[in-house]
């Protein structure tokens, strides 16, 4: 499929914007943990309140996109002030683990279901929406921000954790009820997890998001792209976002929808890490309150296409959003 050049006009920019506003850094300059935290909650929220201003005349100009997140609510200043609230890590948990969180590499947040009250034409209204936390459903530990379907490390729904993002690949192991501070690349839960090699075409990345999603043993352990989340357990994640090795032609009124996707690819944090997390808690709105720290970090792995392969995602259909 193409667009016309003028609605391509209007689309392109649309991961472009995406990208560039999750830049905005978070200020600085705060003493305590605590108010680090705040301050980077109060940064991403205006962060996605300006993704979404920019966002929604190119959606609404465009006749079908590519695989982008819904265009997300208007927000009142009431609910931007729910969200921050719901957001808030209990301080508690802030001071136990004040130490950890003066790393540059590790963090604390929470992360509400994806309860699926938006979609692109409708907000619902069901009761069970009340407890929808909007914004909050998607994280990224490559730059710890929250994030959205297509771009996250983690997404979570249908009380799962899932990471399914646009050409990456999440695998997860369950460490068990173990402190993520002693553990390192060392543990044996993370033998498997860190000899992954990064795939370097389609076909064999495509064969290994099908095993993930199954799931598969190895060292006694089950590595999948899924899990779901308990109380006072540790987990520990591999994320390849991969980049595109083969060249792409400069975007035009011919450019296609996949050929869009892999243009933005630019503008996101393409890296290979592997993260610890714990889940701390789980409060009255399911919101679950994940402390991390990163363990590696390395240049993300490049896949190419062959020449009669197609330009597309390698993940199976059934496992997107």
């Amino acid at each position: 499929m193409r667009f016309s050049k003028a609605v391509c006009t209007l689309l392109v920019p649309l991961p472009f914007c995406l990208m560039t506003a999750a830049q905005i850094p978070a200020p600085r300059g705060s003493s305590s943990a605590a108010e680090r935290v705040r301050e980077r909650n109060e940064a991403d929220l205006q962060r996605r309140m300006w993704e979404m201003r920019h966002l929604e005349e190119r959606l609404r100009a465009a006749t079908e996109q590519p695989r982008m997140p819904p265009p997300e609510p208007k927000l009142s200043d009431e609910e931007k002030q729910r969200i921050l609230k719901l957001r808030k890590v209990d301080a508690a948990d802030i001071e136990r683990y004040k130490a950890l969180l003066k790393q540059d590499d590790a963090g604390i947040f929470k992360i509400f279901p994806d309860l699926g009250c938006v979609s692109k034409t409708v907000v619902s209204i069901a009761a069970e929406c009340a407890k929808f936390v909007p914004l909050s459903s998607s994280f990224t530990f490559r730059t710890n921000n929250y994030s959205d379907a297509v771009y996250h490390d983690i997404h979570y729904e249908n009380e799962r954790i899932v990471s399914n993002s646009f050409f990456s690949q999440g695998v997860f192991v369950t460490v068990g009820d173990e402190p993520i501070e002693a553990i390192d690349l060392s543990h044996p839960a993370l033998k498997y997890l860190v000899s992954i090699e990064p795939d370097a075409d389609p076909k064999s990345a495509k064969d290994h998001a099908r095993a993930y999603m199954t799931g598969l043993e190895a060292d006694g352990y089950k590595f999948a792209d899924h899990f779901v989340p308990l109380e006072n357990a540790t987990y520990a994640m591999r994320m390849m976002a991969y980049r595109l090795s083969n060249p792409l032609k400069p975007i035009s009124d011919e450019t296609t929808t996949a050929e869009m996707m892999f243009h933005s690819l630019t503008f996101d944090k393409r890296v290979d890490i592997v993260v610890l997390f714990r889940v701390l808690r789980r409060d009255e709105n399911s919101g679950l309150t994940i402390v991390w720290k990163q363990l590696s970090r390395a240049d993300a792995g490049k896949i190419k296409f062959g020449k009669n392969d197609p330009l597309k995602d390698f993940r199976p259909d059934e496992s997107k959003h």
